[in-house]
């Protein structure tokens, strides 16, 4: 009966227990505007994407097939200029692995192309399922050199 009781106490303690989870964030949901510089129009169409983290050397080597997987694909800002890149995770067994620096890359037929870098203190907040989120705020395009 003891031996029940025992164990009967040691589930319900494991089942109140909060585990921590083994994918942390990598890279946080960033949002933003596009908006032309000269006339300050929102831009449409403008390819966002996330060049990794700052300070990651060059490679050398074409990347592996497990880097190819968790690569970021760009997104393309609304008719509003807006643009959402969403959190990243990744698996692993150690709770290091975090983000610390974003690297953004704006692209558009027309402007200049132009690469942000955003750091863990731009964080604007967390959202309610812990997501970091980033607000990059608005961003301006140059219009290209004729």
């Amino acid at each position: 009966m003891n031996r029940l009781l025992a164990l009967c106490l040691a589930a319900l303690a494991l089942a109140g227990c909060k585990g921590m989870p083994l994918s942390p964030f990598v890279a946080p949901r960033v949002t933003g505007r596009v908006l032309s510089a000269d006339t300050g129009a929102p831009l449409s169409d403008v390819k966002v994407t996330n060049l990794g983290h700052v300070g990651e050397s060059s490679r050398t080597l074409p990347p592996k097939g497990s880097e190819l997987l968790v690569s970021d694909y760009p997104v393309r800002t609304d008719r509003d200029g807006r643009f959402a890149l969403e959190a990243v995770r990744a698996l692993t067994p150690f709770r290091g692995a975090r983000w610390f620096s974003v690297r953004l890359c704006f692209e558009r037929v027309g402007y200049q192309r132009l690469q942000a870098s955003y750091s863990s203190a731009n964080l604007s907040a967390n959202s309610p399922k812990g997501e970091p989120l980033l607000d990059a705020g608005d961003i301006l395009l140059q219009p290209a050199q004729r």
